[in-house]
């Protein structure tokens, strides 16, 4: 992981097709991605209308609200580990790549390793 300002941000292969540098949010709900990103990833072929999954409301941490379409990202590679079907919002062109509940729900357990600045998924 990489320290930036007062968060992380981890390296995440998505759909197989590009890796990108997301920031880990235990306070998002789902994985979130900018709409230039989800752009690239229906170019790639990697979303189709079969994965979108409706609309949410959403509170940002500034207490706002903004709806957004939800859809399913195949797959997410973070370190050794995949994961499969992941639900994830499109954020606005200037939103942030937020590793949300969504990915991190999926594992046992996980935790930040300070001393090596490392994401540990169990």
């Amino acid at each position: 992981m990489k320290q930036s300002g007062g968060t992380y941000t981890v390296p995440v292969r998505l759909n197989d097709q590009f890796t990108l540098d997301f920031t880990v949010d235990s306070g998002a709900a789902d994985v979130s991605v900018p709409s230039d990103v989800f752009l690239t990833l229906i170019r790639t072929q990697t979303i189709t209308d079969s994965d979108f999954r409706g609309e949410q409301v959403y509170v940002l941490a500034d207490g706002s609200r903004v709806k957004s379409r939800k859809f399913i990202l195949r797959n997410l590679k973070v370190g050794n580990q995949t994961v499969e079907n992941i639900e994830a919002s499109i954020a606005d062109v200037n939103g942030s790549l937020l590793l949300g509940q969504s990915f991190l729900r999926k594992f046992k357990s996980w935790s930040i390793d300070n001393t090596t600045h490392e994401l540990v998924l169990y």
